[in-house]
């Protein structure tokens, strides 16, 4: 699932998403720097609320901030990635839906991977997978 690793990390993402959204500065750099995976939980919120209130703009820009981490990230930044954003996107709204048309390839690939290594650990869909 992982791929070919970069050398963007944690850190480094970090600071392109706050330099891209100021107004989640404050929220990223209240969680330590190891603890990245929560540091992507308030990137996966933004974004969340942002296709919830149809900020496509917005969802846009987080989608490319994400294509950029997938296709440059180190391993932390990649699991990160995945198990933290791409994971839990919901897109079963009907906002959801119009968001998931705006999402790169290269990001439904990476969701869809880690969505296909959930049911094949969990024998279940993931409660967020919303393919037919």
């Amino acid at each position: 699932m992982l791929g070919k690793v970069g050398s963007m990390n944690t850190v480094e993402f970090r600071c392109f998403v706050a330099r891209e959204f100021p107004q989640l500065r404050e929220e990223l750099e209240y969680w330590e720097d190891d603890l990245w995976h929560l540091q992507m939980g308030e990137f996966l919120n933004f974004t969340q609320e942002a296709i919830e209130a149809r900020s496509f703009d917005v969802v846009r820009k987080s989608f490319e901030i994400a294509t950029t981490a997938l296709k440059s990230g180190d391993a932390a930044l990649l699991n990160s990635i995945y198990v933290a954003f791409l994971e839990q996107l919901d897109f079963r709204s009907d906002a959801g839906k119009e968001a998931m048309l705006l999402m790169p390839a290269e990001l439904k690939k990476g969701r869809y991977a880690v969505l296909d290594y959930d049911e094949k650990l969990l024998g279940r869909k993931h409660e967020l997978d919303d393919r037919a």
